[in-house]
């Protein structure tokens, strides 16, 4: 009864949206203006992650002997890393500030992302090579994901505690953005390649630019967050505690367990949500379509419909958040998927050549519920 009663104040406030206000929006422009290279960073970190999955039957050939399961095998090294990752970032973050990881992090993924786009390739009578070059993949793919989880997790930090509480939501609501587009670019990019050099020169070399590519942009940011100021937040904390008796950073986390301990459960099963609906639907989803036949021009335009809808709509969603709470938007969203996302696969399950279906179910209504589901639960 209190879940219907939150939906019920959540569809209502969302009838009444309107524009923001004027200082609101200056806002979030001024902090675009200030820390657009964290958010930068954050499209790189995703666009990653989407291109490995645009070129798994490349790198199935190359890398993983015509293994199917290997390639996904590949891909999923990146989580083993990421706890891993967001302790010893988040840790300097918290010790030397959140400037000093980020720039750690950038320059970690684009290690781990420009490396995979040199690796050698073997063949027959090489398979030496081939295995070396397996081996370093996983290295590279491992140092991703370590970088990775230090990157969201300290611009999750960065961007609570710079946004001004009136707008807190729609600043975090940012990092969706940066996600799709992330997953955009990383469409854009292997569509174009492919539409430029074909697909058979895709798959023997040219899958190998998409990750150089990378580069670009990522410079772009390591070069913008060498003048990004500290927050307020971080310094004042670090004032306060000059003086203070150093305490042992597992008594702060276990004082954080103790005292925290549902808010810490809430936020871990909503990025379980987060990454079940960003990888399943919009990165394994898309492999399924091409295996089942669905033209890449149309794998494209659906996910093009999801992602755009995600982009537009995160802010908004997000304003929403700010006015009614971010307990009430979770709640909508987790009860919608859980109601339609086995009819929306079911459809597509059946019907993975109909563009009209697909476009329905796949673009319209995963990306409905990849918005709900992704845009905030970093909070």
């Amino acid at each position: 009864f209190c879940c219907l009663k939150q939906i019920v104040r959540f569809l209502g406030h969302l009838c009444s949206f309107a524009a923001m206000g004027s200082q609101s929006a200056a806002d979030l422009v001024n902090l675009l203006t200030i820390y657009w290279s964290l958010l930068l960073g954050n499209i790189v970190e995703w666009y990653e992650y989407a291109i490995y999955g645009h070129l798994a039957v490349a790198l199935e050939r190359h890398f993983f002997r015509g293994s199917a399961i290997g390639v996904w095998i590949g891909f999923g090294v990146t989580f083993l890393a990421r706890p891993l990752g967001g302790i010893v970032l988040g840790a300097i973050g918290d010790k030397f500030g959140r400037s000093v990881a980020v720039n750690i992090s950038i320059i970690g993924m684009l290690i781990g992302t420009c490396g995979q786009g040199c690796l050698p390739t073997g063949g027959p009578g090489r398979e030496w090579l081939t295995d070396l070059s397996l081996a370093l993949l996983v290295i590279l793919r491992f140092i991703q994901g370590l970088s990775a989880a230090g990157e969201i997790v300290t611009i999750t930090t960065y961007l609570t505690e710079v946004s001004s509480h009136r707008m807190i939501c729609r600043g975090v609501a940012l990092i969706a953005v940066t996600v799709n587009l992330g997953f955009l670019s990383a469409k854009a990019v292997s569509f174009a390649v492919e539409a430029i050099f074909g697909e058979a020169a895709v798959e023997e070399w040219a899958w190998r630019i998409p990750f150089l590519l990378a580069i670009i942009p990522g410079m772009i940011a390591v070069i913008g967050r060498r003048g990004i100021p500290e927050s307020g937040m971080f310094l004042a904390n670090k004032a306060a505690n000059a003086h203070a008796e150093e305490e042992k950073a597992l008594s702060k986390v276990g004082r954080a367990l103790s005292g925290y301990w549902p808010n810490i459960l809430l936020g871990m099963f909503g990025v379980f949500g987060f990454a079940v609906v960003q990888y399943s639907c919009f990165v394994w989803t898309q492999s399924f379509l091409a295996t089942h036949g669905m033209t890449p021009g149309n794998r494209m335009i659906v996910g093009l419909i999801a992602r755009l809808l995600q982009t537009v709509l995160a802010i908004p969603l997000g304003y929403v958040a700010d006015i009614v709470g971010i307990g009430s938007v979770m709640v909508f969203g987790a009860i919608t998927t859980t109601v339609l996302a086995i009819p929306f696969w079911a459809v597509i399950l059946n019907h993975p050549t109909n563009l009209t279906a697909v476009a329905l179910a796949f673009g319209v209504g995963c990306g409905t519920l990849g918005l709900l589901i992704t845009a905030l639960p970093y909070y």
